[in-house]
């Protein structure tokens, strides 16, 4: 159940906004579960999550769960893994990678094109690698050299690959043909936006003609239902590479964790950073997370685009196939 926070570190303000209350520099927080009997009590002191439960008849621990596998223990273990993803999701921000800089990098590629970091190789997990999702094309490589120098590697017109070399901060590429790509070093050598400019071009390079996207919302924070109601167009911030025409489904994050509407953009201002978008068709239960997740959509933490199986199915529902 510990996997919840793997590669995550708490945040003191996300912490306060999940309902954690700090005590003494401890940050604590008391889920009430298996309706009510039992507390989960999750606490986060230097960075370090815990967790324990609490039997509420008896004010003790409870371990119960641990030792035992039968019917009660396998339901409490795994509302306790439902619970800790949750607040994962809500407390959490991902740590992918050791190097500060890559790891800041990886943050500004899942806002810019909703792709994670893909840890492909068995027994390495610093080398982390960008792909686009629609052909699978990779578009970026972080990777450790033997020095301890921590790279990013992307692809390039071979002229542009040329120029740059001339310029501090750019190498050869590391473990890659010299000639298209080339190889970032992520020592704040070079400011984040200027490596961002070169993780576009070389994301530039990899796509298709793919435009379907998934978009997650809070219903705690937005009523999206209460606005499409209102009005059949609302307006979004724009993220990733959203044009006029892409297709967008909402995602409601949790209680709901469902795909519920299936929209177009319909205007896309890439300098003011939002877009108009208008309803096409609202889903009733067709797209829970689990269904999600059996058709390669992960995690809907951010803007991404949809996997293909997952799109066959939306636009069968939408009448498109």
């Amino acid at each position: 159940m510990e996997q919840a926070w793997r590669r995550k570190r708490p945040v003191g303000s996300k912490l306060e906004e999940a309902g954690f209350e700090n005590k003494n520099g401890v940050w604590e927080k008391r889920v009430p579960i298996m309706a009510g009997d039992f507390e989960l009590v999750v606490r986060v002191e230097n960075e370090v999550p815990s967790f324990h439960v609490l039997d509420v008849a008896f004010g003790e621990e409870y371990i119960g769960y641990k030792v035992t596998d039968g019917e009660f223990a396998l339901r409490m273990k795994e509302e306790i893994e439902r619970v800790l993803k949750t607040i994962a999701q809500e407390a959490f921000e991902d740590v992918w990678l050791d190097n500060a800089q890559a790891n800041r990098i990886a943050h500004r590629i899942l806002e810019a094109y909703g792709d994670e970091p893909q840890f492909l190789f068995k027994n390495d997990e610093q080398t982390g690698v960008f792909r686009n999702p629609d052909n699978d094309k990779w578009y970026g490589i972080v990777l450790a050299r033997k020095d301890k120098t921590t790279l990013l590697n992307v692809k390039l017109d071979k002229e542009r690959v040329k120029t740059l070399l001339e310029r501090e901060g750019y190498e050869p590429a590391y473990h890659m043909n010299k000639t298209y790509w080339i190889s970032i070093r992520l020592d704040d050598t070079l400011p984040d936006i200027e490596i961002m400019e070169r993780v576009g071009e070389s994301h530039r390079l990899t796509q298709t003609s793919a435009k379907s996207w998934v978009i997650p919302s809070k219903p705690s924070v937005y009523d999206v239902e209460k606005a499409f109601r209102e009005s059949d167009t609302i307006t979004w911030h724009r993220k990733a590479s959203m044009q006029k025409g892409d297709l967008v489904f909402i995602y409601l994050s949790a209680p709901i964790q469902k795909i519920r509407f299936a929209c177009q953009v319909v205007e896309a201002d890439e300098k003011a950073k939002r877009m108009k978008l208008r309803k096409i068709k609202r889903y009733d239960d067709e797209f829970p997370i689990e269904r999600l997740k059996e058709n390669g959509l992960l995690a809907v933490r951010s803007a991404r685009h949809v996997p293909k199986a997952l799109e066959t199915l939306l636009l069968e529902k939408m009448g498109k196939t």
